[in-house]
């Protein structure tokens, strides 16, 4: 019976007619298992997969073997209450997820000021101890063959006090890379990732001693000027930590909200709403 359906079904298939077929031809029945039941349209066929009979074979002795085994698997009541729980529990945490997500639109701000982030920086100082290497720094991979390097050199070692213009325009024509955001702090390892600074070689006492470097490869020249540094175990700038700060304070405002709300409907209930406590 199923091998005579599936013949039908196929020659359905290679029609590019076989969708405006009938209702009752879209919902051939191709097997069943207990009550579940495989229609036509459940089957899932490209021509890229092959010949047509294989590939419709396959899926449904595929899924005779999962409804089989779904079965055997659901008379286990142990199991099936398990996956109850989880299901139950995962719906009650999408429902209080989006609720407070309703909630908090209506009652939630959502903008830190710079002095309660200075004010959480300063109690928690301890927490924002670097375990690397931040400098501010002024970085440019330029090929060899560039020109006018010499200038270039030039006002980047005596870098703020020469023609900052000169240095962007230059980088902007002839630059494989730069970084020119003065005022950042940025990982000391980051910068080393675009540079073949020697793996032997201590930061802390480079960083220490240097305030311009430059290392030339094959077909580069690698040229740093370090205008600030932060080694390992000092504290990290407040600049460098903002946006972590800000999301703690937003984290720890959405929770108080949050208990408030829920100190609120308890409360409530209390005063109101039938509930017991077995234990």
């Amino acid at each position: 019976m199923v091998k005579k359906a599936l013949c039908i079904v196929i020659v359905l298939l290679q029609s590019c007619e076989w969708r405006s077929s009938s209702k009752e031809l879209e919902e051939s029945v191709l097997a069943r298992v207990g009550s579940s039941v495989l229609y036509v349209d459940d089957i899932v066929y490209d021509p890229s997969l092959g010949d047509s009979t294989n590939v419709f074979d396959q899926q449904i002795e595929m899924w005779i073997k999962k409804q089989l085994v779904l079965s055997l698997a659901f008379q286990n009541q142990d199991v099936v209450d398990k996956i109850d729980r989880k299901v139950s529990s995962y719906r009650e945490n999408l429902i209080l997820f989006e609720f407070e997500k309703y909630l908090f639109s209506t009652s939630y701000n959502d903008e830190i000021s710079e002095s309660e982030i200075a004010k959480y920086y300063e109690e928690n100082r301890n927490d924002f101890i670097l375990p690397f290497n931040l400098v501010k720094t002024l970085y440019a991979k330029i090929p060899v063959d560039a020109p006018s390097i010499n200038s270039f050199r030039s006002n980047l070692r005596k870098y703020p006090n020469s023609d900052t213009t000169e240095i962007v325009s230059y980088c902007f024509q002839f630059a494989e890379k730069s970084f020119l955001e003065d005022s950042t702090w940025i990982k000391f390892d980051d910068i080393l990732m675009n540079v073949p600074f020697p793996a032997e070689t201590d930061k802390i006492k480079f960083l220490n001693s240097r305030s311009f470097y430059e290392i030339k490869d094959s077909d580069y020249i690698h040229f740093m000027r370090i205008l600030d540094k932060k080694l390992i175990g000092d504290f990290s700038p407040i600049s460098f930590e903002e946006e972590i700060i800000n999301t703690i304070l937003l984290n720890n405002r959405k929770q108080y909200l949050f208990d408030n709300l829920r100190d609120s409907i308890f409360n409530n209930s209390v005063n109101g709403i039938d509930y017991e406590v077995y234990y």
